[in-house]
């Protein structure tokens, strides 16, 4: 037996292994080597309590101290075992069995002590302070006694430390499945309010597209075009949770060309987009439900030309997204409570999934007239390894 983690496992059933079975004891080597610190360190007892003795041989002394304690090296791994089978600090039963075993250890380490003691002495010819018989054994047993129960100490401390080290890795094993899961699960509630959007646009344009056939069936043919070109951009980007703002904005600059296909000249979409915020990173097709909600809600009955103006730009480590109109804009009384469509609804809820608290959506009314949807969220570079996510709420309801 190389190893006490040996001893650990005589105490488990074959084919049961427990957290017991694979805590790694000192082995034979190092209770060897511990021993003999121990013997080293106390044999300095005896070269104390014997210094008149004519003729005193100190290597004697020396040596008879250390082989005291080499019995302990054997049974070392039966106290060990012995306290993995009835652990310490569990139950009483367990404390009376193994004070009801260290009875008969102690008994028979005690003259194995003193018989390795007497053994150099007298090999090195070593006088004694008295006759070998004068000294009993049993003396030795309360020795044995103190012996035995630190050693059942020091196999509680170490199976006690190895729990504690296992709990933790549970702790951290358990802490990273429930990331998983729960990145799992906002993924998949991600698929399902894309799945709810793209729907929703495809519907809208299809709608439109049936209106312009009957009024003028030429721009509705190069709508089909525009939006089958649409259509394979979206679907490129379907199984993406996030693109550039760059990729972003060349898919709405695809979506406002059918738009003004239908409303013509009375329809001016302007893009304001900071050339460094190019690679920042967005939600995909997050632009494209506010400008049809600008135009579809904010520019409807409206007379003059509807300007709907998109703008990006870098503000103290977060990106400022608005888009504004000059429509007629929400109700005043509470822009932030109205109720909401499927596309800014879903672009909300996709938000507050991918970015927790460390977001802003806000629709208010301009007090020159129309509306402006407000969205920030951390700056973020295509070239980053993981979201700067931040732990403030900074969301507020919207459109």
């Amino acid at each position: 037996m190389s190893d006490l983690q040996a001893s650990s496992k005589l105490a488990v059933p074959a084919g049961e292994p427990t957290q017991d079975a694979l805590i790694r004891y000192p082995g034979l080597g190092k209770i060897f080597l511990l021993w003999t610190a121990i013997g080293v360190l106390t044999s300095l007892r005896y070269y104390f309590y014997m210094p008149l003795i004519p003729g005193k041989n100190d290597l004697a002394l020396l040596l008879s101290g250390v082989v005291f304690y080499y019995p302990w090296i054997v049974l070392t791994p039966v106290v060990v075992r012995l306290e993995a089978k009835f652990p310490l600090g569990t139950a009483r039963r367990n404390l009376a069995l193994l004070a009801m075993f260290s009875v008969p250890i102690c008994l028979l380490a005690s003259p194995l002590m003193l018989g390795a003691f007497f053994g150099v002495m007298f090999a090195f010819q070593a006088r004694l302070p008295g006759p070998v018989h004068e000294i009993p054994w049993y003396k030795e047993v309360p020795v044995a006694a103190f012996i035995f129960w630190g050693i059942a100490a020091g196999g509680y401390f170490i199976r006690t430390l190895f729990q504690l080290r296992e709990q933790e890795r549970t702790t951290a094993r358990l802490a990273l499945e429930k990331s998983q899961l729960e990145a799992g699960l906002n993924q998949a509630q991600l698929e399902v309010l894309r799945a709810r959007l793209n729907p929703h646009f495809l519907f809208n344009s299809l709608q439109n597209i049936s209106v312009m056939t009957r009024q003028d069936p030429q721009t509705a043919s190069r709508m089909l075009t525009r939006l089958g070109d649409l259509l394979r951009a979206v679907l490129r980007q379907d199984s993406r949770p996030e693109s550039t703002l760059q990729e972003e904005i060349e898919l709405t600059r695809a979506y406002v060309a059918l738009e003004q296909m239908r409303f013509g000249d009375r329809l001016r979409v302007d893009f304001e987009i900071a050339p460094d915020t190019q690679q920042a990173m967005v939600p995909c097709f997050l632009l494209q439900p506010l400008i049809e909600n600008a135009i579809v809600h904010g520019l409807r009955g409206a007379r003059n030309t509807g300007i709907v103006t998109v703008s990006a730009a870098g503000q103290e480590g977060h990106l400022l997204l608005t888009v504004t109109d000059n429509g007629v804009g929400p109700p005043a009384e509470d822009p932030a409570g109205m109720k909401v469509g499927v596309g800014l609804g879903s672009t909300r809820e996709r938000l507050s999934r991918m970015y927790l608290n460390s977001h802003t959506f806000l629709i208010r009314k301009l007090p020159e007239g129309g509306a402006e949807v407000r969205i920030v969220i951390p700056l973020r570079f295509a070239y980053d390894e993981e979201p700067a996510y931040d732990d403030e709420q900074t969301s507020t309801a919207g459109r």
